[in-house]
């Protein structure tokens, strides 16, 4: 769903909060489900960078909160700077992941950059249900 320069999307993962929380919050995390490589420090203020076919992204975590969500920038290649705020809510092996991109900057064609952010994002974030379900 978008509304401005927000995109929100939701999912049911079949897997604990923990394990969703550790895919945005550790190297490994990320290397499951969206990058060849990563470095990450996930604590509020830490760095992380992902490398992935040519591409790369970094950011800042700006909020933890253990196994309930997470807050950072994400800045990729030739492109405008966002910020991704995670939210968890579940337990035992059930979570619901609602997931919103925040496009901080306009991009002169500012719907086709919407639309391939939304298309991308719900992409990796189905990759990542099948990952985490798949090793539940």
């Amino acid at each position: 769903m978008r509304e401005g320069q927000v995109i929100t999307l939701n999912r049911v993962i079949h897997a604990p909060p923990a394990s969703v929380y550790a895919a945005f919050t550790r190297a490994e995390g990320w290397c499951s489900w969206c990058c060849e490589k990563a470095e990450c420090d996930g604590r509020v203020g830490g760095k992380f960078h992902i490398y992935t076919d040519g591409y790369n992204a970094n950011g800042e975590f700006t909020r933890l909160e253990e196994d309930r969500g997470a807050t950072f920038t994400f800045n990729g290649d030739r492109e405008p700077p966002t910020e991704i705020d995670i939210r968890l809510d579940g337990q035992d092996s059930r979570t619901n992941l609602l997931f919103k991109v925040i496009v901080l900057d306009s991009p002169p064609d500012l719907d086709s950059f919407m639309n391939f952010l939304e298309g991308i994002w719900a992409h990796v974030l189905d990759n990542l249900k099948t990952v985490l379900e798949r090793g539940a």
